[in-house]
């Protein structure tokens, strides 16, 4: 009888310190734009996904005891190829939720013209519908409509901007602030991430989207603050696309704090110290910008 009772307190115990991750569809129906549907995500040889059967969040959420009443939007990357969902989404939640944050992983869909019309628009359009479905749920989630930030690496740092630059705050889809870890800004050739650029632009390249998309160009003075990393040696989206970002806000007198680092590379998520050295404070360090952001509001 005694273990039995040890047994279901620890039970009890575990349950209440466990962290909750519940999955919602950003749509009831078919998401907009859908010309082909499929029943299950598809994934590369690496495990990542590689095509979104419905666009989803992932919802990571903290112990009640450590809720801050604050949410962030992350979104992967993967050049609009494939979404590493693992390394630079459910990580990411875990971390942000552990220090009080909701957090909601963004499963976007990648543009492809076999699946869907107007490919070029559609992740944007998944990331406005994300940001307003936690704005619905503000409420239910005990956060503060008006404390919820973007996050984005690589590619999803280009969506995530897109989503500073182009959501409108009357209808609830622009953030409140964006984080960007080494993140596709241009579709400009030259400074472009290639293969980021040709597939989002798709049969638009060299039109008006490109200006579009080239988030640089975008920004206004109702653009949101922003914190930035990125790396010098960073050799698939070059250090530059921060660089003209940070520029852009700075001269419409708009926070923003960027991060150059010696060394890291591309890809390294939550980073690692060992591996990638002093980029690997990254997370802590958006924390503290967070905190004094916030304060200062």
């Amino acid at each position: 009888m005694k273990k039995l009772i040890i047994l279901i307190g620890l039970a009890f115990c575990s349950s209440a310190f466990a962290q909750k991750i519940e999955t919602l569809r950003l749509w009831e129906e078919q998401a907009p734009m859908t010309i082909k549907q499929i029943d299950v995500d598809i994934y590369n040889a690496r495990n990542n996904v590689q095509t979104v059967a419905h666009p989803e969040i992932i919802v990571h959420f903290p112990l009640e005891n450590k809720a801050n009443g604050r949410a962030l939007l992350v979104m992967p990357g993967g050049g609009y190829s494939n979404l590493a969902f693992n390394h630079e989404g459910n990580q990411i939640g875990e971390f942000y939720s552990s220090h009080g944050y909701v957090v909601a992983v963004l499963k976007y869909r990648l543009p492809d013209p076999a699946y869907m019309d107007e490919p070029w628009i559609v992740p944007l359009i998944d990331a406005k519908q994300a940001i307003q479905v936690m704005r619905k749920n503000a409420k239910s989630w005990k956060i503060d409509p008006e404390k919820i930030g973007a996050l984005g690496f690589s590619a999803g740092g280009h969506l995530a901007s897109s989503l500073a630059v182009h959501g409108s705050k009357e209808e609830g889809t622009q953030p409140n602030f964006s984080i960007l870890i080494y993140p596709v800004i241009t579709m400009e050739n030259g400074l472009a991430h290639q293969g980021s650029r040709k597939l989002l632009l798709g049969s638009k390249l060299n039109s008006e989207w490109e200006i579009f998309h080239s988030n640089e160009k975008q920004v206004k003075p109702s653009t949101p603050p922003a914190f930035m990393v990125h790396s010098w040696d960073d050799k698939s989206v070059v250090v530059e696309n921060s660089i003209i970002y940070a520029k852009a806000l700075a001269a419409e007198g708009i926070k923003v704090e960027l991060l150059l680092f010696e060394k890291g590379g591309h890809g390294y998520g939550m980073g690692n110290p060992d591996m990638h050295g002093n980029v690997a404070q990254w997370p802590n360090l958006s924390l503290a910008w967070m905190e004094e952001f916030f304060k200062n509001k």
